[in-house]
């Protein structure tokens, strides 16, 4: 199945190109999450912290089959300049069993960070199914929160950051937070289908997660250095997973 994409930055956008990109890209983010409201796409998209919006488009055969929707922020931290990169993504039902979202922020955030070297670059993102969790988790020793692990404290003071940024989120246990997300369009069947109770990851997520069924979801963070995505990179092209 060959997919194809389109990279827009909608930053750069004048202000007609913007008004006429949203309506389209809410048509489709609606249809992927049809409890969400235009409101709250309009704050993620026009964040005055935003530096650049890019915005893939997956098409098969002509047709719009997902989208991502990645924010870059330039905010804060302890004084100091800090980017965070956070993600969107959408697809319909039948090409959700693929890695198309994550292949394409690493490549952009791999490209955003050779363009700011000396500015650390943070992803935070919130995660509301067990296999996604389970798929950032297995491909990085340095996607948290995760089992075994104390997460380092910068890490801990971006996600506190970030929780105060945009959400107000319930604590459940140290670095933990969880908050209510938009849930794709899927049935229970699908949503027992996301676990594999033999899997670490898939059981710390539960663990700590159970009302995913409801729609919570669980706020990860790792800092994209050169290391980290290249070590991501690497474990994606020949199915590694850590623990």
């Amino acid at each position: 199945m060959k997919i194809t994409e389109t990279v827009i930055d909608f930053v750069q956008l004048s202000q007609a190109e913007k008004h006429i990109q949203f309506q389209k890209i809410w048509e489709f983010d609606h249809l992927i999450f049809p409890n969400s409201t235009i409101e709250q796409l309009y704050s993620y998209i026009y964040d005055v912290s935003a530096v650049s919006i890019p915005i893939v488009h997956y098409f098969h055969r002509g047709k719009l089959v997902g989208q991502n929707i990645i924010p870059i922020l330039k905010l804060q931290l302890e004084g100091e300049p800090v980017f965070v990169i956070s993600s969107r993504a959408g697809f319909l039902t039948e090409y959700r069993r693929r890695n198309l979202s994550l292949n394409s922020a690493i490549r952009i955030a791999l490209g955003f960070k050779l363009r700011h070297p000396a500015t650390p670059l943070w992803f935070v993102t919130t995660l509301m199914q067990p296999k996604v969790y389970t798929l950032f988790a297995s491909r990085s020793m340095h996607f948290y929160p995760r089992v075994g692990r104390v997460m380092p404290k910068q890490h801990a003071e971006v996600l506190y950051m970030m929780q105060h940024h945009r959400i107000e989120a319930q604590v459940r246990g140290d670095n933990i937070f969880v908050h209510a997300c938009d849930m794709p369009k899927v049935t229970p069947e699908q949503l027992v289908r996301l676990r594999n109770r033999a899997d670490s990851h898939n059981q710390f997520f539960l663990q700590h997660v159970p009302d995913y069924f409801d729609g919570m979801g669980l706020m990860c963070v790792s800092k994209l250095d050169i290391v980290t995505i290249c070590e991501t990179i690497f474990n994606l092209a020949i199915g590694r997973k850590v623990r």
